[in-house]
């Protein structure tokens, strides 16, 4: 009697085990791979398999393209980065990758610094969380960004997605969206026009709260011996007209402070705003949409960059 009490309790478990493990499954497939791709990718990598990992948001994934890096100038790397990322997202994104990878370096694209946003909405927070393993970073980022009552969609977002089994395709099956290194390309080609420059010695503050995680980020580099390389890639305004313009001028007074910042504690610095004419970015052929840079003006600025030594 004691021995099928036992053997129940243990087909019990393994009944558990199964069903939870069908039910990842099923939600690895459902999930949309335009929002959870680049985790999906970067959970499939072998441990500690990745020298430099890149973090930001899409102003990220949109100006470095890691295949370029590898196939060309030999640089092991993968870029995390994904719409909407919030900079405490960034935060917990090192976290993740110090865990899964404990890279050489962490370059981070600083484009959200000035919004001073802890999250966007659910939907843009769905772009992060959203096909990241199970770890320790994704349960104390969806505790601190999460609301209590949403949280459940984040650690399981098939209750959000079941109903896609109609839709799936060939890209739910294989995850194209993304390359293996996380490499986002666009086709898209929008005519820009010549982006509006401050002086480098204008500046504004950083909001406070984008210091704290943005300090966080620097500990948490310096503790587990890792480099940490902050870059600004160019962008413009959504519109024409002086307000645009004047908004993307302030962004540019706040990256200049991230300039300083840098300077006071020893990181390293660049804000590609100017090294414009070097890079030549010509507005008829390299970008997407006024703020992000499209395949061709990708290429461009991770040969720039590669050749530059300001990745390694």
């Amino acid at each position: 009697m004691k021995k099928q009490i036992v053997r129940n309790v243990i087909l019990c478990i393994l009944f558990f085990v199964i069903l939870c493990l069908m039910l990842l499954g099923i939600d690895r497939l459902f999930l949309l791979k335009s929002t959870g791709g680049v985790q999906l990718r970067f959970s499939e990598l072998r441990r500690d398999s990745v020298d430099t990992i890149f973090i930001g948001t899409s102003h990220q994934y949109c100006s470095i393209d890691p295949d370029i890096l590898y196939d060309e100038y030999g640089i092991n790397c993968f870029s995390l980065a994904t719409s909407g990322q919030t900079l405490p997202m960034t935060y917990y994104a090192t976290m993740e990758a110090i865990q899964y990878q404990h890279p050489k370096r962490i370059i981070f694209e600083v484009c959200y610094m000035g919004n001073g946003l802890i999250v966007i909405d659910n939907e843009m927070s769905h772009y992060f969380f959203d096909g990241m393993p199970l770890c320790e970073a994704k349960k104390l980022a969806i505790e601190e960004l999460v609301a209590k009552e949403d949280q459940i969609y984040f650690y399981l977002p098939f209750g959000l997605y079941h109903t896609r089994w109609k839709e799936l395709s060939k890209v739910d099956f294989t995850n194209e969206e993304t390359s293996k290194r996380g490499a986002y390309h666009s086709d898209i080609v929008v005519p820009n026009t010549d982006i509006p420059l401050v002086h480098p010695l204008e500046t504004e503050d950083i909001p406070d709260r984008m210091v704290e995680y943005l300090d966080k980020i620097v500990e948490l580099c310096k503790e587990n011996d890792i480099e940490l390389i902050l870059y600004v890639a160019p962008f413009n305004g959504l519109d024409e007209g002086e307000f645009f313009d004047e908004s993307v001028k302030n962004s540019q007074r706040i990256f200049n402070s991230v300039g300083e910042y840098a300077t006071s504690i020893g990181l390293e610095w660049h804000n590609l705003f100017y090294e414009l004419d070097e890079i030549g970015f010509d507005n008829e052929t390299d970008w997407m949409d006024r703020q992000h840079l499209n395949r061709n003006g990708q290429a461009k600025l991770t040969r720039y960059m590669a050749e530059k030594g300001y990745i390694r």
